[in-house]
């Protein structure tokens, strides 16, 4: 019997655990600090609703494997949808994804600003060693669209002027590579247009993955649990040192998944990592969001599933109506709004009340037409620090840096948006829970370069 500690029960934890229970040699063990499975992928119950912690869509570009064992959990219970997304950009509503006549409700004025933008970008890449988000994506679509929509929404989500975001987040985040792209993008739909999504919420998710785990005797999971120590010597990890439940507990595994946190797992490495290594991951920096719920005493908002924001006079950067991913979510004669707000996690208003989160998002819901403070019953929020690595103009180097010493321990395997550093989908966590499940089963660790490089060209999708 081999063990496997997993560090994180969110989707990359938790699909690593059930593919490993699918080879009978495997005893895994997975440490999840929270109460609950699934992290942000996770939903709640409050009250009579049903909740998501902020938008969360599986998108249709899942891996068709993943996807049938998802269909075979789930069921009729997993359903597709078509997106129902609008961004709202100077004063109007413009369905998203875009498609046949976005634009032409812009108005005339800034479709010649864009058309002007567009005709002067330019294709070839620039040589210039200040590379920058801002940089890239003004030499693809000019400045007009940049300052629009792509510079406004990253520096929300990021809290960084587009300057100073990593180039690589262009390729990363932005699909179309220049007008061309642009224009196929305006003019076609595919398959992006839809996505799936469980009747029950998202968090039925990661709740299959525990309850396909839960009666197999060689997999145990633990919440409340997590990693004090992590002992190595000669490029392997020998012992691991575990709080479960309040016990201290230490275990011998075979290998280490992890998927919290980078700067966590190497805080907790005795000895200590080289001090280069330590100070290239104290500059690594996480975004931080408050997500914050606002009950209607309406039926319904609109039609839209989310709502985008890209403009800086809005404090929050999307709107979700739960009801409207799935009805059996919210009473019929309700409605739930929730706010995706990123920020510091230190003071500001990661520590604002909830009533003073509400005076703050108030007028921008009010001139948006999305709620009137006479329609509102109560409001609630949920906070997390650790929501979205911050990719600096240093990030790369740090990271590279990191992972060309982590990468020497041979039985450690790290995935997923956190251990990783790397901001990416629900179903690309998935995919990487089941690779490092494989690569393990199957000693195959000298694949797992190639499975990283998959990993970073992967492109996230909103």
């Amino acid at each position: 019997m081999r063990d496997t500690v997993i560090v994180g029960g969110g989707p990359a934890g938790l699909a690593a655990a059930y593919r490993l229970s699918r080879f009978p040699e495997q005893h895994v063990s997975l440490l999840e600090r929270a109460p609950v499975t699934g992290g942000l992928a996770a939903g709640f119950s409050y009250g009579s609703y049903t909740l998501d912690f902020g938008p969360h869509r599986l998108h249709t570009a899942i891996d068709q494997e993943i996807l049938t064992d998802l269909k075979d959990f789930l069921g009729d219970d997993l359903v597709l949808n078509r997106r129902q997304g609008l961004i709202r950009l100077s004063g109007k509503y413009i369905p998203f994804p875009v498609g046949p006549g976005s634009l032409l409700q812009l108005g005339l004025r800034n479709i010649l600003k864009i058309s002007l933008g567009l005709a002067s970008a330019r294709l070839p890449a620039s040589e210039s060693t200040n590379r920058s988000y801002e940089s890239e994506l003004q030499r693809r679509f000019g400045k007009p669209l940049y300052k629009m929509f792509y510079g406004p929404y990253a520096e929300k989500t990021w809290g960084l002027p587009g300057s100073q975001i990593a180039s690589d987040q262009a390729e990363k985040r932005v699909n179309q590579r220049g007008p061309a792209d642009l224009w196929r993008a305006l003019l076609g739909s595919g398959t992006s247009a839809y996505y799936y999504y469980p009747k029950k919420g998202f968090g039925m998710i990661p709740g299959a993955y525990e309850k396909a785990i839960a009666d197999d005797c060689n997999v145990q999971v633990h919440l409340h649990s997590s990693v004090e120590a992590i002992e190595w010597r000669e490029h392997q990890i020998l012992r691991v040192h575990c709080n479960i439940n309040g016990e201290s507990i230490g275990t011998d595994p075979a290998n280490v998944v992890w998927t919290a946190p980078l700067p966590e797992l190497i805080n907790r490495l005795i000895p200590g990592p080289p001090a280069a290594v330590v100070q290239a991951v104290s500059s690594l920096r996480y975004r931080a969001i408050v997500l914050f719920y606002v009950v209607l005493d309406i039926p319904r908002v609109g039609q839209a599933d989310t709502y985008y924001f890209p403009e800086t006079r809005y404090p929050f950067n999307r709107i979700i109506e739960q009801k409207n991913f799935s009805p059996d979510m919210v009473p019929p004669d309700m409605t739930v709004l929730c706010m995706d707000i990123p920020c510091s996690a230190e003071g500001g208003v990661f520590s604002l009340s909830d009533a003073e989160l509400l005076e703050m998002v108030m007028p921008g819901l009010e001139e948006a037409g999305l709620a009137g403070s006479e329609q509102v019953v109560e409001v609630f929020s949920r906070r997390f620090k650790y929501a979205y690595p911050i990719y600096d103009l240093s990030y790369e180097s740090a990271i590279e840096k990191t992972m060309a010493w982590v990468k020497e321990l041979a039985n450690l395997w790290l995935v997923g948006r956190q251990g990783l550093f790397m901001h990416n989908n629900t179903h690309h966590s998935l995919y990487m829970g089941y690779r490092v499940a494989d690569a393990i089963a199957n000693d195959s660790r000298g694949s797992w370069d190639s499975e990283l490089e998959q990993f970073a060209a992967f492109r996230v999708a909103d």
